[in-house]
């Protein structure tokens, strides 16, 4: 049977208390319970209770042995071998990270030349980030939470590790994964942004059918002046030749400490994280020329005849 592991404050409390049992040697026990002369049954029924303390006290020794050698082989902290090893492998990540941070850096300049050749067109501003009333409508849903669902989701977090949980090196190793995660997080909200904007010119395409100038042109007004890009950014990023898709791959080590089990899938997922964002970037960039191939056929449409380009499709 498979013994939880307590912590040592408290193994150290049980193994105080074993020690402070009777202790009841086999010579007394068996000469007490072969004694003829217990005609009162006295010192047989005391035979008897020294034999149940000798064997509880068996019982609790075992047991102390078993949550100790549990305690070493679950609880246990990371080693410093293992320690180092994550600190080495995990160094070269903020570079990955960083570069797809400056992929999404020169989509945005292609976007923003997009944006400024439909705005110059249409003589309004490029509307990107604007909610929904359906997205407006579930972030009000979502401040207001139920203290089941709190408790519900609270109990979900529970189950993993948290850093106030772990052991020093277990803890220091956990800090630098956090770090890199938060990091990767502000290239994902990067990524949001660019695509936004490319979205706001194709909705702007796509909800203006009568050309640039409306249905009337000969009414239309300017509402911003925004004047025309002149040349289109040149970067190797924007070069579709250059494939930005990484191929990261993890070491794959085992291991049979609980927290070292726990990092190593950290480490995997960040891997894994690091390389889907470089294929976003990549997917993002054809989908980027495609809007501005979009824009520069819509740009050269009569305005107010009815020619709709589906720039969402």
């Amino acid at each position: 049977v498979k013994v939880e592991p307590l912590f040592p404050a408290m193994l150290r409390f049980v193994r105080f208390a074993l020690l402070a049992l009777p202790v009841a040697s086999e010579v007394s026990l068996d000469s007490a319970l072969k004694e003829d002369d217990c005609g009162d049954g006295e010192c047989v029924l005391n035979a008897i209770q020294l034999k149940g303390l000798k064997k509880e006290q068996s019982v609790g020794e075992d047991l102390y042995e078993e949550l100790q050698e549990g305690d070493e082989s679950w609880l246990k902290d990371i080693n410093s071998k293992t320690k180092n090893h994550f600190k080495h492998i995990l160094a070269p990540l903020q570079k990955p990270i960083v570069t797809n941070y400056q992929y999404l850096a020169e989509l945005e300049k292609f976007v923003n030349y997009t944006m400024m050749k439909i705005e110059n067109a249409t003589g309004r501003a490029v509307i990107w980030n604007r909610k929904s009333l359906l997205q407006e409508d579930e972030d009000e849903e979502s401040d207001e939470v139920s203290d089941e669902e709190l408790q519900s989701s609270y109990g979900r977090r529970r189950r993993s590790i948290k850093g106030e949980d772990l052991p020093p090196r277990a803890r220091y190793i956990n800090k630098i994964l956090i770090y890199l995660n938060k990091e990767m997080e502000a290239v994902w909200n990067y990524n949001t942004i660019v695509d936004r904007k490319r979205w706001g010119v194709g909705n702007t395409i796509t909800s203006s059918p009568y050309g640039p100038h409306g249905e009337h042109p000969k009414r239309w007004r300017a509402n911003v002046t925004v004047p025309f890009p002149t040349h289109a950014p040149v970067s190797p990023v924007l070069n579709v030749n250059n494939s930005l898709t990484m191929h990261m791959k993890a070491e794959d080590r085992k291991y049979d400490n609980k927290y070292a089990m726990q990092l190593q899938a950290d480490y995997q997922s960040l891997i894994d994280n690091i390389n889907d964002a470089s294929k976003k970037c990549n997917d993002l960039r054809k989908r980027l020329y495609k809007m501005d191939a979009y824009a520069d056929k819509f740009i050269k449409l009569p305005s107010g005849v009815w020619n709709k380009i589906d720039a969402q499709s």
